[in-house]
């Protein structure tokens, strides 16, 4: 019986050993998900807060440009780094008056040019409008502005006024009337090319 048991003796202490081992792997492991999750949480808990003022923290790759792109001199302090060259503004193209005219107002270069305003007033007259009040009132205004910007010297404005002068025609047949606009386009013709020589 004594023989038995002493024999049985050692296998007890191996247990323990092993469940000692087991404890202590488990309790890594519960302290390693545990590091994790309380990374987890604090990144989670910075990016809430700061969302929460409206700010946001900044990218590791955000960080390394910041740190690389701010100098410090011999005393220690950050200086910005210099200023780059602001890039040329885009020149819109240039029109080049056809004449000078005192107090004349300058051609808006955002505006599409005088020919190709009487052209493109040519190609809607021929879409078979109607003398209703919003196509006259539209022809008219279109005229006006034509005639006033060839006055004014902007950039090929005889050209548009001889394309403005074969719209008027245009109006007359169709809509039997017109023929005053036609006048004072044919005048403002006579001294556009007269100054532009």
């Amino acid at each position: 019986m004594a023989a038995r048991h002493e024999r049985a003796t050692p296998v007890e202490p191996g247990r323990h050993s092993r469940g000692a081992r087991a404890a202590i792997v488990a309790a890594i492991a519960l302290a390693a998900v545990l590091v994790g999750a309380g990374a987890i949480w604090n990144r989670d808990h910075d990016d809430s807060s700061s969302s929460a003022t409206g700010e946001r923290t900044a990218t590791p790759t955000e960080r390394r440009a910041a740190t690389t792109t701010t100098h410090s001199n011999p005393t220690g302090a950050s200086r910005p780094p210099k200023p780059s060259r602001p890039p040329k503004p885009l020149r819109p193209p240039l029109r080049p008056p056809a004449f000078h005219v005192a107090g004349a107002p300058k051609e808006p270069l955002d505006e599409i040019t005088l020919p190709v305003r009487a052209r493109r007033l040519a190609a809607w007259l021929a879409a078979g409008r109607r003398p209703s009040v919003a196509n006259v009132h539209h022809w008219l205004y279109q005229h006006a502005w034509i005639v006033a910007g060839a006055r004014f010297g902007w950039w090929h404005g005889a050209e548009a006024l001889r394309v403005l002068i074969r719209v008027d025609r245009r109006v007359e047949s169709r809509w039997r009337f017109g023929y005053r606009s036609e006048t004072v386009a044919r005048r403002a013709l006579t001294e556009v090319e007269a100054k532009g020589r």
